[in-house]
């Protein structure tokens, strides 16, 4: 256990590599994590019906951050203020419109935003050159912007659940040639009986 308190101290306000955020401690108290706030790495706030985020920017060197499975309508504006996220779930929430913060987040690798009812996707997305998955499974989206192409980093993009026309699939995936796209099949959302 010192091993580990040590471990912690000497990458504090650090970005992790992978293997060292896969292997920190999980908090899944907010009040337990509240105790020690310099050596929250991991953060898991799932499944807490929550319908606002509290207040997490105390918590400097938070690397991942999980908040699925609430009932979230907005993320703040703040959450571009955690300068270390690298993963951020938020699926099985109630998100309409892609909070734009992400943008911001340039170290961000993995943004899980499936099972929501966004619409649309900011141009601003583009700038996430760190970004290798991306899951927008089960959206509504209809606004695909080309310019969100400059996410050269992206290998997963998850679209499944999702209706596009053949024109529009074969577009979004020369946007990202290094990446592997899943559509659902395709529809014929302009046929004529």
């Amino acid at each position: 256990m010192a091993f580990l308190g040590a471990f912690a101290s000497t990458v504090s306000a650090q970005l992790l590599d992978a293997a060292a955020l896969d292997s920190v401690r999980t908090f899944r108290s907010l009040e337990r994590a509240m105790l020690d706030p310099d050596n929250v790495f991991r953060l898991d706030l799932s499944d807490q019906k929550l319908k606002e985020v509290p207040d997490l920017r105390r918590f400097k060197n938070l690397n991942a951050l999980d908040l699925s499975h609430n009932r979230l309508r907005a993320l703040p504006t703040w959450i571009a203020e955690l300068p270390h996220l690298q993963e951020l779930r938020v699926s099985r929430n109630k998100l309409m419109e892609f909070p734009e913060g992400i943008c911001r987040l340039s170290h961000l690798k993995r943004l899980d935003l499936s099972r929501n009812a966004l619409t649309g996707l900011p141009k601003c997305m583009g700038g996430l050159k760190e970004l290798t998955s991306l899951d927008l499974w089960d959206n509504d989206l209809m606004d695909f912007p080309a310019q969100i192409a400059g996410m050269e980093a992206l290998r997963f993009l998850d679209l499944r659940n999702i209706q596009f026309e053949i024109p529009e699939m074969e577009r979004i995936d020369g946007l990202f040639p290094r990446a592997k796209v899943y559509f659902s099949q395709p529809c014929n959302c302009g046929a004529q009986p």
